[in-house]
Parts: C-alpha cells; structure tokens; sequence
C-alpha cells in the first residue's frame, strides 16, 4: 500500500515536467504536415492551434515562430497588449482569400479566445471612448481576381473577459459597428499612387473613409468620423 502512495504521488510531480510545450507542440504540427499541400490540410492546422491556445495560457505570449513562417500565421497585438489577434489563412489557394481570424485575452492567467468577423488583419489601433478601451481592427477582404474591401471594426471588452462588437460609428441614421470599403484593382493602374481607403491620424481624433463613385471608383475625398465623448460622429466629406 506504502508503494502505491509513493507511485501516484511521484507521477504527481512528474507528470507536468513532461506536459508539451508550444515549441514541441509547433515541432509536432510540423512533422505532421510539412509533407502535405498547404491548402489541404490549413483549416486542421487551424483547429488544432485553436485548440491548443484555448487550454494553454502560456500561448498568449507565445510568438508561433514556426506558424507564422510555415503556415501564413499572422499575429497582431492591440497598442496595450491586452489583445492578441491571430488571423488564420484557411483558403482554397485560388485567386480568393479567405481568413479565420481570433481574439485572445487574459486575465488572472484564465484565457479566453473569441472567434471575429473580419478580414486579414492589418492594424489594430486603441482609444478611449466612455472611459471605455476601444480597438479599431484594420483587416482586408480577398475576393476573386481584382475585388476586394477594406474593412474597420471597432471591438470593446465583454463582461465575461472577451471582445464583443461595439457600435461606436455614428451616422446620420444609426450607430453601427464596423465600415466596408469596396476595392477594385482595375481603379488603380500604379499601385504606388494608390491612396489610403481607410486612414486616420495617430491619435485617432478622425476617422477618414473613402468615398467611392457609383463605379466603386475612389473620388480621393473622405467621409470623415470624428471623435467625441462617446462616439465617431460622421461630420461631413474632407480632401
């Protein structure tokens, strides 16, 4: 009986030395899948991270080094590190793209990841909104040959330690959540003379959105949010 004790107490204390660490666990998804076609097996890479983020706290320091450099991982930090952005490619390879993209957030070392609606992300940008953080995630959305959008949502922090969608555009008939801008490359004949389709000042006290013509061409004039105590107020149309 003494012997038993002794055995269920020394598996206690070993078992978490051999627990598999993100480097092991990259290393292992390497292995599995370096031999297959990306675009075949990256929606299982996708579910197999997701998975493993959701469990281990300690990925949200984590840099994914293997990920990003194998698998088109893109990762993306809010200003003040409290938010962790992870945009999966989960497309078919073609002329379309097509991204899964997460929120992670931590607190008390519990980590909660919650699945967004939103292109590739680019850029994620902060302010203060109500006394509230506010993040503006900048993302792109790949459609087939030329088409694409460009896209900003605004993000606030949930009552259960994730992100939800906050409505803090103000039109001039409702408060909504996010703004899409419709591209055509064929608008653009020099992609070095391309402008800005979605812009702002760094400290966010504007919000400028591309105003397109009928024909989804740009008109390089602005429909400008601008910010107040609670919200981005459209103000009118700028240069």
């Amino acid at each position: 009986m003494m012997k038993k004790i002794i055995l269920i107490i020394a598996l206690v204390f070993i078992t978490p030395a051999y627990a598999e660490t993100l480097a092991q666990f990259e290393r292992k998804l390497l292995k599995t899948y370096s031999q297959k076609e990306f675009y075949e097996v990256n929606q299982d890479i996708e579910s197999a991270v997701v998975a493993k983020i959701k469990k281990d706290p300690a990925s949200f320091s984590y840099a994914f080094p293997v990920l990003k450099e194998q698998y088109h991982l893109r990762i993306h930090f809010s200003p003040d590190k409290h938010l962790k952005f992870y945009s999966f490619d989960v497309g078919g390879g073609g002329t379309m793209g097509e991204y899964s993209v997460y929120v992670q957030t931590q607190q008390a070392g519990t980590t909660s990841l919650t699945p967004i609606d939103s292109g590739v992300v680019w850029y994620v940008k902060q302010t203060t909104l109500a006394k509230q953080p506010v993040y503006f995630v900048q993302s792109y959305y790949k459609g087939s040959s030329c088409v694409g959008a460009y896209a900003i949502h605004a993000f606030k922090p949930s009552k259960t330690g994730g992100m939800q969608a906050a409505k803090v555009f103000q039109t001039k008939s409702a408060k909504i959540d996010h703004i899409v801008v419709d591209f055509d490359c064929r608008n653009h004949q020099d992609a070095g003379e391309m402008p800005n389709y979605i812009r702002t000042d760094k400290a966010l006290k504007y919000i400028d959105i591309m105003l397109l013509n009928q024909l989804y061409k740009p008109q390089n004039r602005y429909l400008r949010y601008g910010k107040t105590g609670t919200a981005y107020t459209y103000t009118g149309v700028v240069k």
